[in-house]
């Protein structure tokens, strides 16, 4: 009975491959499509036992990236942009292994969690208009169960109201 090829296997065998192609090109590179087409070559069997958990990889890792798009505004019910002075916030951040939410629909918690799980250098901007999303919504949290949206209309209700300086 032959031995099932695990996904530990087949990073070991695309190592490999790497290292092969590197020392072939001799500058230290490995362009993706020329691992890939070797792999597919040699490594057609394992590709082929995993080709679901390969499959659900490569899902997942397109579903992150769609969650972190930077894009189409947030709209209430009523079509009023959200988050309008707002630049490059996420669709949605994860909230824990595997589970992603719509950004407006984050608690503080989450929001706070998220960011801390991101924290880098200083010198890194990245989050900053979303930590300025969540800081200036903080004032109008009013419980733990509160969203970002439930506080961002309570802040355009303020600024409505003349109750806030701009």
């Amino acid at each position: 009975m032959s031995k099932k090829t695990t996904l530990s296997d087949f990073r070991n065998l695309m190592e490999g491959v790497n290292r092969a192609i590197m020392a072939e090109r001799g500058d230290g590179e490995a362009p993706n499509v020329d691992v890939l087409a070797r792999m597919r070559v040699r490594h057609a069997k394992e590709m082929k036992e995993l080709n679901n958990q390969l499959l659900d990889i490569a899902m997942v890792k397109l579903n992150n990236e769609v969650n972190s798009r930077k894009g189409a505004r947030a709209l209430t019910q009523d079509g009023v942009d959200l988050f309008g002075t707002y630049h490059r916030i996420p669709k949605g951040i994860s909230v824990g292994k595997g589970r992603k939410k719509d950004t407006a629909k984050v608690t503080f918690f989450e929001a706070d969690h998220y960011l801390d799980a991101r924290r880098k250098p200083k010198d890194d901007k990245n989050d900053d208009e979303f930590k300025r999303l969540v800081e200036d919504c903080r004032p109008f949290k009013q419980s733990d169960d509160d969203t970002l949206e439930i506080c961002m209309k309570r802040k355009i209700d303020a600024e409505r109201k003349g109750e806030l300086n701009l």
